[in-house]
């Protein structure tokens, strides 16, 4: 097998199964929450897949989670039912990839640095499943997704609004040390491959990674209050009941589920 081949064959068939078996049936979603990532691009993409067909035959309403997630509807010929949360601030159900995600459906997003938007439309979805291949699925955090939680910390032109202007952010970091341990050295604010300098979120933030102790047992819904109270620090990464079930798809063409469809 050609490498990434698998990867692809566990991704196509995770979307197609959630096609066929959780979305294309169902009449009741007349709003929809649009991811971001690989795997989403590709349902959106795959005609045989038929993710953008069944939304356009639908009508439905599509609120897409990131610029990626716009262009998306847009090259697929659906920028007239594009939508926003403050205009539909209730979404009938949302779909989402996830960089990791545990047993007990915690996640951490934001590898593609659009947790913010993801988040939001996680919020506002009354029911929000999780796809990717089984690389994504673990028993705890940080056991294979080795980047950390990202954490959106706020900036203007000049200077970030914490920290001093040398190290935008330093305050940030040492207060996510200070309370939860992690690497000094590797925590830091994400460069860009594209650019001279960091990488800029939707909103125009910086994203702190904050790589964790892997063998301290967090409460994961206790340590995302505690950074987000942060001053200038936006959001983080870390979904907490938020998702209602994860399926990941395998090397070999089928497909696992964690948690429950009504």
């Amino acid at each position: 097998m050609a490498a990434g081949e698998g990867a692809n064959i566990a991704k196509r068939a995770v979307v197609k199964y959630v096609m066929d078996h959780v979305i294309r049936a169902r009449t009741d979603i007349k709003s929809f929450g649009l991811g971001s990532g690989t795997t989403i691009e590709m349902a959106m993409k795959d005609k045989d897949i038929g993710l953008g067909e069944y939304l356009r035959v639908n009508k439905v309403k599509i609120i897409p989670t990131s610029f990626q997630a716009h262009e998306m509807v847009v090259a697929a010929g659906l920028a007239d039912q594009l939508t926003n949360v403050k205009d539909t601030p209730v979404i009938d159900f949302a779909i989402d990839g996830a960089d990791e995600v545990d047993e007990n459906l915690i996640l951490i997003k934001g590898g593609g640095a659009c947790f913010l938007g993801e988040k939001i439309v996680a919020h506002c979805a009354k029911e929000l499943i999780i796809i990717g291949d089984h690389t994504k699925r673990v028993k705890s955090l940080g056991e294979k997704w080795k980047n950390g939680v990202p954490i959106e910390v706020q900036v203007n032109r000049e200077r970030v609004l914490v920290g001093d202007y040398s190290h935008p952010g330093a305050s940030v970091k040492a207060a996510v040390l200070k309370a939860f341990g992690g690497d000094e050295t590797k925590t830091t604010f994400r460069q860009s491959t594209k650019k001279c300098g960091p990488v800029i979120t939707d909103a125009g933030n910086l994203v702190l990674d904050w790589i964790f102790p892997t063998d301290v047992k967090f409460d994961w819904k206790a340590v995302d209050e505690a950074i987000r109270k942060i001053p200038g620090v936006v959001e983080t990464g870390l979904f907490v009941n938020m998702a209602k079930v994860a399926y990941f798809g395998q090397e070999d063409g089928t497909v696992t589920t964690l948690g429950k469809q009504d």
